[in-house]
């Protein structure tokens, strides 16, 4: 569950306990399919399988608290399975060839790809929202300021495209990271021994019931991917930051330039703290955090991570939520600045430089166009 809210509902439904184990299920019946695809496994022996795994599991909280007794929660996930089936022919086929990292790594893509795609569209909306901000003051003079110096005059628009210039790339590789997931599939060493020669079909045909891509080989110790995936999230999580940290100084009392809405004080009733912006660098220090817990882990030993592996199950559900909670917190702020032109204008004006040229009109047209485009896609 979320912290202070420092996540967000829908997220915290995506790596709930009971959308692990969903996930976990939903390997164990794909490869009960693929085996059964590929001729390894006799098809009526399969669907059994598949049946017992479609039944919900009452308590998954139960399955995941035998992590630390066993080391694995599938041992339990799996017992339970068998325990459907009435033939020990068809309990020969659960969990047949897998090992445990193979069901909780390809778990952690099937959440992935939800929780992606549920960032995706929180950061599709900031940009939107950020968009529609340029238009509305395209020409609106502001000072420059350079380490938080006043320096030469330049357009709020011109910021504001900055910002919505590093959401628009974000998006695109948020997008290519999640069409990018792949199974997780090696068996007790990663040489999918059990499956003889058929060993990159049943991968494959795993693959392709799970929509993930097939990788060449198992990458269980191989953690590049994983990698990947954290930066995808955490890099847009950063550029929040940036954009929050923007909102805050221009929001300052002493500035105001814009009117954020503001959090309240237990002892100071006039003050406007910016609240949004204060909730999205919370969060993504938070996001920071959990993304060096898993790309600063000491490399996986040999075919098993010693710990490390271990240290994805806590850091990646927290990378997401705080994720979530960085773009929401995005969101809300510009859906309720106000922008102070007057303020803007003044101290633009007694820079006495001209404050437009013609290359700040085609760079902002050209985020604006790249921007339609970006946002048009899904």
């Amino acid at each position: 569950m979320s912290t202070l809210g420092l996540s967000t509902p829908a997220m915290d439904e995506v790596f709930s306990p009971e959308s692990l184990v969903t996930a976990m299920l939903e390997f164990e019946s794909a490869l009960a399919k693929a085996l059964a695809d590929t001729g390894i496994a006799p098809r009526e022996r399969a669907e059994a399988v598949v049946a017992a795994c479609s039944e919900p599991i009452s308590n998954p909280r139960q399955i995941l608290g035998t992590t630390w007794e066993s080391g694995s929660p599938v041992i339990a996930l799996v017992e339970l399975i068998e325990q459907r089936l009435d033939d020990e022919e068809d309990a020969r086929w659960v969990h047949f060839g897998a090992t445990s990292q193979d069901v909780i790594d390809t778990a952690h893509m099937l959440l992935a790809r939800r929780g992606l795609a549920l960032l995706e569209v929180s950061v599709a909306r900031t940009a939107s929202l950020i968009r529609v901000a340029i238009e509305s003051h395209r020409h609106q003079p502001q000072i420059g300021r350079t380490f938080l110096q006043h320096a030469m005059p330049t357009l709020f628009s011109m910021r504001a495209a900055s910002w919505l210039d590093s959401l628009l790339h974000h998006l695109t590789a948020m997008r290519s990271a999640r069409s990018a997931l792949a199974v997780q599939l090696g068996g007790p060493v990663g040489n999918l021994r059990a499956y003889g020669a058929r060993g990159l079909d049943v991968s494959a045909a795993l693959a392709d019931l799970l929509d993930l891509e097939a990788p060449g080989l198992p990458w269980h110790t191989d953690r590049s991917r994983v990698w990947e995936l954290v930066g995808a999230v955490e890099r847009p999580v950063a550029s929040v930051a940036k954009i929050a940290t923007d909102i805050a100084l221009l929001a300052q009392t002493d500035t105001g330039e814009i009117s954020a809405r503001p959090g309240g004080s237990s002892s100071m009733a006039h003050k406007r703290n910016p609240i949004d912006a204060i909730r999205a660098l919370a969060a993504a220090d938070i996001a920071a955090g959990a993304a060096r817990m898993i790309v600063g882990a000491r490399p996986h030993e040999l075919d098993r991570g010693l710990g490390s592996w271990h240290v994805e199950w806590v850091a990646l559900p927290l990378l997401f939520r705080s994720a979530a909670a960085a773009f929401e917190a995005a969101e809300t702020i510009f859906e309720t600045i106000e922008i102070d032109t007057a303020a803007m204008a003044a101290r633009a004006s007694a820079a006495d430089s001209d404050t437009t040229n013609e290359l700040d009109t085609r760079l902002i047209d050209r985020v604006l166009d790249e921007s339609k485009q970006v946002l048009e896609e899904r």
